[in-house]
């Protein structure tokens, strides 16, 4: 389900390449790193949520879902708490 967002422009759209160098710097930064199952269930949930905008971002916080999921520390910023 892709909500186009209002407010913001077509340039919000964020290219595979993008998302990938992003990546790249959570790996190379040395924060802890969600293993494969708890990565997975994270973006299971965010596949599903409302809040998710373009296949790629979060509308509560702005984050890219795939580099937020990464983090094992971040927390999903949902409006009415955490849904990971």
């Amino acid at each position: 389900m892709n909500k186009e967002c209002g407010n913001c422009p077509e340039s919000v759209h964020v290219h595979e390449s993008e998302i990938r160098e992003q990546i790249k710097r959570v790996l190379e930064s040395g924060v802890p790193i969600a293993d494969e199952n708890r990565y997975r269930a994270r973006m299971d949930i965010c596949s599903h949520c409302e809040q998710l905008i373009y296949g790629t971002t979060c509308m509560s916080c702005g984050c890219l879902v795939r580099v937020r999921a990464l983090n094992a520390l971040r927390v999903c910023p949902h409006p009415s708490g955490s849904k990971w």
